[in-house]
């Protein structure tokens, strides 16, 4: 087995995530030697390293200055590591740039092919600033690394010491891409490419809350303006400063986020950053306020090195596929800050108790509540899938998610780890399992037995305390990857001895095998199920409590727990079956091939293919639309298209309206994602009603370039007179187009979701069958904490999630 393997079972497994802080750095490249003009503010520009408190630079600063891109360019030496920093590149893929025994590359993707990696570069400063579980940075890291797996390379994180060597390092063919999200800005077009725009950000000068507005014409003698060198926020601060005589400016290489927690703690007075900047750190400190926002947007991308066209293609792909699948915001905030954003963040398991998919039909009991309790917040909802049993509690902790619901039981383990819990909603007993031939009468009976249980799990707890009663019971862990159902799979096929589960699960299991039992039961009385929800977050646990309480979800849960574990009409070889190729409906291989041709992503198409006919190739609508992807018969024939009830033909049909609908809102600054967004409500309302909808949204002061609680509630006017009266394209049923791109969105990232996490389940089922090939310290096992020795009856504080 040969290394890069070893290290993609690796990867599968710790997914170490990510990166960004958006740091949109876009200055001059003669910025930092201007001179202040007579009676400008006083500027002092440091040298220092970041984060310290040197004097201001001498005139050897520019010797200095050489000697710091030098040592980012040598080979690493041993002692180049950063004390502070708890590196584990060997698992994680992350090196200080000087730890990391690197070539130099200048050619484009194929020649990083040859290499087998592709060399992410990122700014240290932004690791150092704040917790990193408290940041954005693991988030675009994220992004970064899961970009390079799709293009068949190994991800490597390089952090340089600062800002200001991550455009020479790419240069030099020492990185491959800036993953920062650079400001685009024309004097850098000159020196780098870049992808599409990730984002719209703009510039904010931050100062403490109850410091007074400032204005053009306000006087900031004796006031301190500091910024980092290098970045975008240098370039406006000097600006800003020759309107403020007497403020005093200074450029630092000490980092931005930084800068902005001594604003915060009162050691500065001023600083700029962008708006993902200041947003991140408002979560966390109370003492701030955007006091004056910079006039103008900028564009966010990341960077590649010059004359690398394969390498921006497919990154663009990369970036349009992404920003349609994921919110990557981490936020911690209360239930103001949800519906601020307009949607909650659920995170789950695929499981068929929980959240699954069958014949493209999203179902599940934690996910039908989940919509419900979105719908009585009058927001969308967003299902986050956790990779494995310990992420469910991790992601709500690290402002990854808003709420855990995957029937969780209600653990004093859990209430220590930084969650807090809903109103119980479910009540259930807590049973050994065994096989059907198998007999236990009595506790005494497990001694010399072992149970298998994951250690993020709740019945890692009651195993705990059946141990203290059964000295002699074995306790094995079981993978953090497998769900409950999985582990049953593997005691009824004598893989595991016994386990122990809830009475529900077991009832799921019994709905398609009946040769797994339960043999006593354990009586754990105060088993209840739970939402986990972050600690500092009351109106949102408030929320969830009011919405277990109402009557009608109480109706809606005794129905649901019927459909689902009294009397499921789907069993589990049904729900595997639609999804054991990474399918999701009969017609996937033509979507598969005209969504590849026109440059859409094909599980997009298939989450508005049901929508329109619900996967029926007959259907027909009221006002004669037919077929699969429900075409007009005139639109037909404008694209070329006849015979729209056959599959391929409707499928085909649909893609090319897309296409020709996609290119009206090109050049427009208008996101990739809000594109698809305008692209779908194009297809359902046309064209027309959106751009008059656009407009509208402009004179109600709302964002023309983005859909959601934007240009789709202008849509949501256009059927109210005073509004459609005034509008080019009259009168439209703005309800239709507001409710499709909403059904189509959650529909798509959910079938992203699923097919994913099938993904990872496949890949680590390949790796567990591999491990005994791999040395010792490369074993599954060692790394994700498996088939470990029986544990003494001791006890742990380990991050869980539950059930």
């Amino acid at each position: 087995m040969n290394l890069p393997s070893v290290r993609g079972i690796l990867c599968c497994l710790l997914p170490l995530l990510l990166c960004l802080s958006a740091c949109q750095r876009d200055v001059d490249a003669q910025s930092g030697k201007e001179t202040p003009a007579q009676g400008a503010a006083e500027t002092i520009e440091e040298q220092s390293p970041a984060g310290s408190d040197a004097p201001p630079t001498t005139p050897d600063a520019d010797e200095n200055n050489a000697a710091d891109q030098e040592k980012a360019m040598r080979m690493a030496g041993k002692d180049d590591v950063r004390p502070e920093a708890a590196w584990a590149p060997e698992t994680t893929g992350e090196f200080p740039i000087n730890a990391y025994d690197n070539y130099v590359d200048t050619g484009d993707l194929s020649a990083l092919r040859e290499h087998g990696k592709l060399r992410i570069l990122v700014d240290i400063s932004n690791t150092d600033s704040l917790h990193r579980a408290a940041t954005q940075q693991d988030i675009e890291i994220d992004a970064a690394k899961r970009m390079a797996r799709q293009m068949g390379l190994e991800p490597v994180v390089l952090y340089a010491e600062n800002f200001d060597q991550l455009l020479p390092l790419l240069e030099a063919g020492k990185g491959d891409i800036i993953a920062n999200n650079l400001v685009m800005t024309e004097e850098r077009k000159q020196q780098v490419d870049f992808s599409i725009p990730t984002a719209n950000t703009e510039l904010i000068l931050v100062s403490e809350k109850d410091a007074e507005p400032v204005t053009d014409d306000s006087d900031l003698s004796g006031k301190t303006l500091a910024v980092t060198k290098g970045t975008a926020y240098e370039t406006a601060a000097r600006e800003f400063a020759k309107k403020h005589p007497g403020l005093k400016l200074k450029v630092t290489e000490k980092n931005y986020v930084e800068l902005v927690i001594d604003v915060a703690e009162s050691d500065l007075d001023y600083t700029v950053v962008e708006r993902q900047v200041f947003d991140l750190v408002d979560q966390f400190k109370d003492n701030l306020q955007e006091n004056y926002v910079f006039p103008g947007e900028r564009q966010m991308a990341w960077g590649v090195r010059k004359n690398s066209p394969e390498l921006v293609e497919a990154i663009n792909k990369f970036v349009r596929d992404h920003k349609l699948t994921r919110t990557s915001d981490r936020s911690v905030g209360d239930l103001d800050e949800i519906k601020k954003r307009g949607y909650v963040r659920v995170v789950t398991r695929n499981h068929p108790g929980t959240y699954y998919m069958w014949k493209g039909r999203i179902l599940g009991y934690e996910f039908e509540l989940a919509e419900s309790f979105a719908k009585d917040l009058d927001v969308r909802l967003e299902i986050v899938v956790a990779p494995t049993h310990a992420d469910l509690l991790t992601y709500v902790v690290e402002g990854k998610a808003d709420i855990a619901a995957s029937l969780l039981s209600a653990t004093q383990r859990r209430d220590d780890q930084g969650v807090d819990f809903g109103r119980p909603y479910m009540k259930e007993k807590v049973v050994v399992v065994g096989e059907e031939n198998d007999k236990i009468d009595s506790l005494d009976d497990l001694a010399g037995r072992t149970l298998h249980v994951r250690k993020s799990s709740n019945h890692y707890d009651v195993a705990l305390k059946v141990k203290q009663q059964v000295p002699d019971v074995k306790i094995e862990l079981a993978p953090e990857e497998l769900n409950i159902q999985q582990i049953i799979d593997k005691v009824a096929d004598n893989d595991y001895d016994l386990t122990i589960a809830d009475d529900v699960s077991v009832k799921l299991e019994h709905s398609w095998r009946k040769n797994i039992k339960e043999l006593i039961d354990l009586h754990e009385d105060d088993n209840v199920y739970v939402w986990l929800i972050r600690e500092g977050n009351p109106k949102l646990q408030e929320a969830v409590n009011a919405f277990f309480d109402k009557k009608s979800t109480q109706k809606k849960m005794a129905v649901l727990y019927t459909k689902y574990f009294d009397a499921p009409k789907r069993t589990r070889p049904e729900i595997n079956e639609v999804n054991e190729n990474g399918t999701i409906s009969p017609f996937d291989k033509y979507v598969k091939k005209y969504a590849d041709k026109y440059d859409f992503d094909w599980r997009l198409v298939v989450a508005q293919m049901f929508q329109e006919s619900t996967f029926n190739p007959k259907a027909k609508s009221w006002v004669g639309a037919r077929g699969l992807m429900q075409v007009m018969p005139d639109t037909g024939k404008q694209i070329g298209e006849k015979n729209l009830f056959d599959p391929e033909t409707s499928v085909r049909a649909g893609i090319k309206y897309l296409e020709w609908l996609h290119r009206k809102f090109e050049d427009k600054g208008i996101s990739p994602e809000n594109m698809m967004w305008f692209t779908l409500a194009s297809y359902n309302a046309g064209l027309g009603h959106v751009y008059d909808a656009q407009d509208l949204a402009e004179q109600k002061g709302w964002d023309r370039r983005v859909w959601f609680n934007n240009v789709e509630n202008a849509m949501l006017l256009l059927s109210e007179k005073k509004y459609y009266e005034k509008a080019r394209y009259g009168y439209a049923r703005g309800q239709e187009p507001y409710d499709y791109v909403r059904k189509i969105n959650a529909r798509f990232r959910t079938y992203v979701a699923l097919l994913e996490d099938y993904e990872r389940r496949q890949e680590v089922e390949t790796g567990m069958l591999l491990d005994p090939l791999y040395p010792e310290f490369l074993q599954l096992s060692n790394l994700a904490g498996r088939r470990q020795p029986a544990v003494a009856a001791t006890p742990v504080s380990a991050a869980v999630a539950g059930h």
